[in-house]
């Protein structure tokens, strides 16, 4: 029985459909009004541990990334550790996608992974409004990118409002070779001096419209103001999205990014063909908005079972499949013949690291339940009769890597006779074969 355990998630990077800046506040933060936006650019992270590992260590493919506690994910996981006490030490690979420094919350997103993925891996059970409670204390975009999707968001940023889904939109970021500091935009911000703010209550009119071309003609940014002055660079890059069709383009957060909505891809395209020429660009993509609400990803897979009672010998069986991933947790489809009859059997396997769901429907009906250290009891329905099967988990390993998901259970099994049975069972889930 493996004593490792590992974890996956992604962090998206978000822009701004809209970003007022109302007051500046006497703690010295500002109060805004945005409406924020997962777009389809992620970061990676890989959370492992083992009983033997201590400490926390991030090791990250971008070499001008810190790696100890001025790193988000670090304080995200050294929060979390200390706050339940966690002993046991995290090893964490971060894969760098989202440009930095880049004014898409790259940072408060990887932090946002650390406190779901490390929720999942150490079995806290914790909701997402537990994790934002937490997550606001290491930055004000945490909260958000704990949730992600389509959010009104007000306050420093910790005030959240869920707004629906918007319509599938090509997104074209472009991002400067050079930084921006938000501590510089917002001490320029001469809030006393702008005569006309966003109309942030027509973006949302809109986006509960779902209409994107009223979203795109309403939105601006507060903060370019004050931006597109120091840097000019920032304004030239918007008229060269424009001028390739698209419907707007607006600044992202502080800056220096900046992205334009297009209702036609190949146009998107074409700017960012233009774009990649200029020397001052370092990052040129073309994504979409991304609906993490509804996050539900689709991949063909095979599923391999192999279990063991006693010192039997071991059966081992193997389904095509595809296997259906949302936030976690991922079910498996697969379909059997009966031997002797040529029925057909279906059965569904739902696994998150909290608990394994496995339906079976056919000519033998059951729904059982397998949870970590608990008990429980189900009923299988035959053709001879109900059955009732009780289990105790006593171990419940799942690892979640790049191209796999490794469920290992160890469980004792006991019928009505009260004759107890020791089994092993390993669930191995294989994409993209």
């Amino acid at each position: 029985m493996a004593i490792s355990k590992s974890v996956k998630e992604r962090a998206y990077a978000k822009i701004n459909l809209g970003l007022d800046v109302l007051r500046k506040r006497e703690d010295g933060y500002h109060d805004v009004k945005m409406v924020m936006q997962t777009i389809g650019i992620c970061d990676e992270l890989y959370f492992s541990t083992t009983p033997e590992t201590k400490g926390i260590s991030l090791v990250t493919d971008d070499p001008d990334l810190p790696t100890d506690e001025n790193n988000l994910i670090v304080k995200a996981a050294r929060l979390i550790l200390d706050k339940y006490n966690v002993r046991q030490g995290i090893e964490i690979e971060l894969q760098k996608n989202i440009p930095t420094a880049a004014g898409m919350a790259g940072g408060s997103s990887d932090a946002a992974a650390a406190f779901r993925g490390l929720n999942r891996l150490f079995g806290l059970g914790l909701t997402e409004e537990e994790l934002c409670k937490m997550a606001v204390s290491i930055g004000a975009d945490v909260p958000y990118c704990i949730y992600g999707g389509t959010y009104l968001s007000e306050g420093i940023g910790e005030k959240l409002t869920r707004l629906p889904d918007i319509p599938y939109c090509t997104v074209l970021v472009a991002k400067p070779n050079f930084g921006v500091s938000t501590g510089f935009v917002y001490s320029n911000l001469a809030l006393d001096k702008i005569e006309k703010h966003p109309d942030m209550d027509k973006v949302i009119e809109c986006v509960n419209n779902k209409d994107i071309k009223g979203i795109a003609e309403n939105m601006e940014n507060i903060l370019e103001t004050v931006s597109i002055k120091e840097y000019p660079f920032i304004g030239e890059i918007k008229d060269i999205m424009l001028k390739h069709g698209a419907m707007n383009s607006l600044m992202s957060g502080s800056g220096p990014t900046v992205f334009g909505l297009y209702d036609n891809k190949a146009n998107a395209e074409r700017a960012a063909v233009e774009l990649r020429r200029l020397d001052e660009v370092s990052d040129v993509i073309v994504t979409c908005f991304e609906d993490l609400s509804s996050e539900e990803i689709r991949k063909k897979a095979q599923i391999n079972i192999q279990s063991t009672m006693d010192d039997e010998e071991t059966l081992r069986s193997v389904y095509d499949c595809v296997a259906i991933e949302k936030r976690g947790t991922i079910s498996v489809k697969y379909h059997e013949k009966d031997a002797d009859t040529g029925s057909d059997t279906e059965n569904v396997l739902t696994i998150s690291d909290r608990k394994l769901v496995y339906k079976k429907t056919g000519l033998i009906n059951t729904e059982m339940l397998i949870t970590p250290d608990e008990a429980t009891s189900q009923i299988y329905n035959t053709p001879l009769g109900d059955i009732e099967i009780n289990i105790i988990c006593h171990e419940f390993v799942l690892n979640e890597i790049a191209d796999r998901l490794v469920l290992e259970l160890d469980y004792d099994l006991m019928q009505e006779s009260d004759k107890m049975n020791h089994c092993n069972m390993k669930i191995e889930v294989e994409y993209n074969i």
